[in-house]
């Protein structure tokens, strides 16, 4: 029974492990994606609309809701910010609200982080299109 609850308990282990390693290829993957989305948001000539996006601002604001979505104590506090942050954003550049993914309480931490940073791109993307460049997204994609 002994041997049973080891191979237990390390079975448990490798599968947190593993888990972890996927967290980690997945928010590599969105941190590259962003990266390349705020350099070409960046250049001067990218941007044609008057409400110009500054990139680097969205991005704090979206490391910033991260941070506070792992304070389990505020959590509701949190999603709801984080809602209306995206909502505010949607208004103020004339995107459908129905494009991002709303967060719901009780959604675990690591889900949060992973549905705003999806979030973030998908709004980079839409700004890159309204602009008339899917050329540069399609470029940024290589």
């Amino acid at each position: 029974m002994r041997n049973f609850s080891i191979i237990l308990i390390l079975l448990l282990l490798v599968a947190c492990s593993e888990n972890n390693k996927e967290n980690r290829k997945t928010s590599a993957s969105f941190s590259k994606e962003i990266g390349d989305r705020i350099k070409l948001l960046n250049k001067d000539s990218v941007q044609t609309d008057p409400l110009k996006v500054n990139p680097n601002e969205i991005d704090s604001i979206v490391n910033t809701l991260i941070l506070l979505s792992k304070d389990i104590e505020n959590i509701n506090a949190s999603v709801n910010k984080s809602n209306k942050y995206f909502s505010a954003l949607a208004i103020k550049h004339s995107l459908s609200d129905h494009d991002f993914i709303k967060l719901k309480n009780g959604m675990h931490v690591d889900a949060i982080a992973t549905i705003l940073k999806d979030n973030e791109l998908k709004f980079f993307n839409l700004i890159l299109l309204k602009n008339n460049r899917a050329d540069a997204l399609l470029h940024s994609a290589q």
